[in-house]
């Protein structure tokens, strides 16, 4: 797996290798700037990008990706054997791994880990990335027990996990947050263990020092980590600029040395230097639908037909990011083979106002109003303000709809999602390993309740194609299932792809190696400063 991304990343990687150096000087501190503070730092709960980025340098899974931020290599495990029938994987730890406060982890922190996530009582968002687990789903809702879970640790080093079908992608999934150990006692002895730098335990790069809320994370090499000797830093201090210009500013003046927050100015007078990056990921940035608002099909097809994303990528945005032409993005393989999906199946997306006008006046005739007034919300974000405004006026202009704009700060932005006090709302997904299902299974029944509502025969149709899918054997059927099933997507419209995303670094002239891996993760564990 991952051969695709890797070829869609490897020149951007062969470029920052020629930049690296080999001798880690003592006393390294890198100075890297969020936007905001993270919503957890809890692996067994997140599904936000800018969360699990930190997380990431905390935790280390069986696997990890590497050097190159596309590969995978041995994590916590030192090697696995898999059945005949693609079932069963037993997982062989290393006998040496430590938690950050220096007691053993074992695979029996793998088993309570990942039972946890599965608990009902945790409420996990990211629940269903264990799906393909035997029993999990059934132990999820409440349909099994605990010890029925196709999860075993038959001793300190041996962790046997059972699947449902096989899964090809499977040790992918391995290097994910959630598929990180947390540790039980920690756990279970304060309800805000990963709030606070004092109860905090990890077991990855660095740990962490301290956590002022809403200021910074000072994060420090942890010397119980597996891999210690290679790691160059000695503390990532990281702070939170939610302003552009003032992270540019910072970064001008020595104050930062790496930041992911590249506002129009920085882009403009970076762009084609070696301190500005950019990587390729398996994300898309779109917009919900809510369809209990807008329950016609029609109307959200054409909305989505009238809007001219390459006019908004290419002038709106600076990173100018490849337009949608799909759901799923470029660099996700077809059938684990050297051909991309997204080339492969082709545009499935254009603009096309005229079609739009069509399908709206189809609508209307059928009683849909025009006149009513309807809402976008984004967050408290300049550049999805300036999105959100050229929507405005293309829907005006094309379609002869009213919208307005409301902006949320970061921090209840997705309570008003979840709470469905929207028409239209910005979200986006970045995958987590190389399959179609790591994309479009984000519009399951599960997962529309809290997003964009979208049910019925269709709805429960394209349910059902994935769960196909995920028993499917036959990869040639399997894909071609896929293919369906995104084209229903987009014919019902209960989201609107915008653009394919990409992720970025604008780092300090200090800043000698840098690598964002393919979900857009930032690894400190391999940054290196001079």
């Amino acid at each position: 797996m991952r051969k695709k991304i890797a070829a869609a990343l490897m020149a951007a990687v062969t470029a920052m290798a020629s930049l690296s150096v080999t001798a880690f000087a003592e006393g390294n501190v890198l100075k890297f700037a969020l936007t905001q503070e993270c919503e957890t730092l809890d692996p067994g709960t997140s599904d936000y990008l800018q969360s699990s980025a930190v997380i990431m340098n905390l935790f280390m899974g069986l696997y990890m990706t590497g050097q190159d931020g596309i590969t995978l290599t041995n994590g916590c495990a030192e090697s696995y054997d898999l059945s005949e029938d693609g079932l069963t994987y037993t997982f062989h730890l290393y006998d040496d791994l430590l938690w950050s406060d220096g007691t053993p982890l074992t695979a029996h922190d793998f088993e309570y880990s990942w039972l946890r996530v599965l608990d009902p009582a945790l409420a996990s968002g990211v629940v269903s990335n264990m799906y393909m687990i035997k029993n999990a789903e059934a132990y999820n809702t409440g349909k099994c027990e605990a010890d029925e879970v196709g999860i075993t640790a038959v001793d300190d080093t041996t962790l046997v996990v059972e699947l449902e079908n096989p899964t090809s992608y499977f040790i992918d999934v391995t290097a994910e947050a959630c598929y990180c150990p947390v540790q039980q006692a920690a756990v279970e002895a304060s309800a805000t263990w990963s709030q606070k730098a004092d109860t905090y335990v990890c077991n990855g790069a660095f740990k962490v020092s301290e956590i002022n809320p809403e200021e910074s994370y000072i994060l420090t090499k942890n010397e119980n980590y597996k891999y210690a000797d290679t790691i160059s830093l000695d503390e990532t201090d990281i702070v939170f600029i939610a302003d552009g210009s003032a992270t540019l500013t910072a970064l001008k003046n020595g104050e930062i040395d790496m930041t992911n927050n590249i506002s129009s100015q920085a882009q403009a007078e970076f762009d084609g230097s070696d301190q500005l990056m950019s990587f390729a990921t398996i994300g898309t940035c779109y917009y919900d639908f809510n369809c209990e608002h807008l329950t016609d099909t029609r109307v959200r097809k054409a909305l989505s037909l009238a809007i001219d994303r390459d006019t908004i990528t290419q002038n709106l945005i600076p990173s100018k990011p490849v337009s949608s032409t799909g759901f799923i993005p470029y660099g996700i393989s077809y059938n684990d083979s050297e051909e991309d999906f997204r080339t492969t199946v082709g545009d499935l997306l254009t603009f096309d106002k005229d079609t739009a006008k069509s399908l709206l006046d189809e609508a209307v005739a059928d009683g849909f109003d025009t006149s009513a007034t309807y809402t976008i919300i984004v967050k408290n974000d300049e550049e999805q303000k300036t999105v959100a405004q050229a929507m405005q006026a293309m829907w005006k202009e094309y379609l002869g709809m009213n919208f307005e704009i409301v902006t949320y700060e970061s921090g209840t932005y997705w309570d008003v999602v979840h709470q469905g006090d929207f028409d239209v709302a910005y979200d986006g997904w970045t995958g987590d390993y190389d399959d179609p299902d790591t994309m479009l299974e984000c519009f399951n029944q599960v997962e529309c309740v809290t997003q964009n509502r979208w049910s019925g025969e269709n709805a429960e149709k394209y349910d059902a194609m994935l769960k196909e899918c995920a028993a499917m054997t036959d990869q040639t059927s399997r894909f071609s299932e896929f293919v369906e099933a995104e084209k229903l997507l987009i014919d019902e419209s209960p989201i609107m792809p915008l653009y394919f995303r990409k992720s970025q670094l604008l780092v300090g002239t200090n800043v000698t190696y840098a690598i964002n891996d393919t979900l857009g993760h930032t690894l400190f564990k391999y940054t290196e400063v001079e």
